[in-house]
């Protein structure tokens, strides 16, 4: 679960304000702060110039640590709380640390250490790690709920299409019995033939 918001905020702005005494123009670090969910990712960069062996980057609360410790061409030392879920990008005068898969834990107050003669720090940046958003939960359901209407909604359709289908055959064959059988003699063809037939028996030699 999440702090309780009000006091957090209260306590890591109290953090900051004693790392930005601390700090000096040497140090960049950027961004002042950050608010990602649980499971997400977090970027801070930090910024220097001058001569520099290398650069840390710490967790000055709740937990003192150090997160990592980056020199450029050699290999990185990484905290085994953040082994895993760290990448680097960049050189050591501008480095980016990606932190990924946040945990509830992560939350806290993050500074720039430059490796020089003396110890020089950046402003810090104020990570806040927030419980996973309800939306998740609910698109798993909307997809799920997809998943198996489409294959109902495609039968519905078939079925409807093949009753449409039927009536207009019915319809057909009714109105072709309507017109009664090919070939039948109109009315008016029988009282023809009946004329002729009449007209031939009233004729000579009968």
């Amino acid at each position: 679960m999440a702090p309780e918001f009000p006091l957090l905020f209260e306590l890591l702005t109290l953090a900051c304000t004693l790392l930005r005494a601390l700090a000096t123009q040497e140090v960049r670090q950027y961004p002042p702060y950050a608010i990602a969910p649980e499971g997400g990712s977090v970027d801070i960069t930090c910024s220097t110039s001058g001569s520099l062996f290398g650069v840390y980057l710490k967790q000055r609360w709740p937990r003192p640590s150090s997160v990592i410790y980056y020199e450029d061409e050699k290999e990185p030392t990484v905290d085994e709380q953040f082994r895993g879920r760290v990448v680097f990008s960049g050189r050591q005068h501008n480095l980016t640390v990606t932190v990924h898969r946040l945990q509830p834990a992560d939350t806290g107050a993050y500074a720039c250490q430059a490796v020089t003669k003396d110890e020089v720090w950046g402003p810090g940046t104020l990570v806040v790690v927030t419980d996973k958003p309800p939306e998740a939960a609910d698109t798993s359901r909307e997809a799920l709920l997809i998943r198996f209407s489409f294959p109902v909604a495609l039968a519905m359709g078939c079925f409807f299409i093949g009753l449409a289908l039927g009536a207009t055959c019915v319809l057909r064959r009714t109105q072709r019995c309507g017109q009664g059988p090919v070939g039948l003699l109109s009315p008016e063809d029988v009282r023809y033939q009946a004329m002729s037939l009449e007209g031939a028996k009233s004729g000579p030699g009968l």
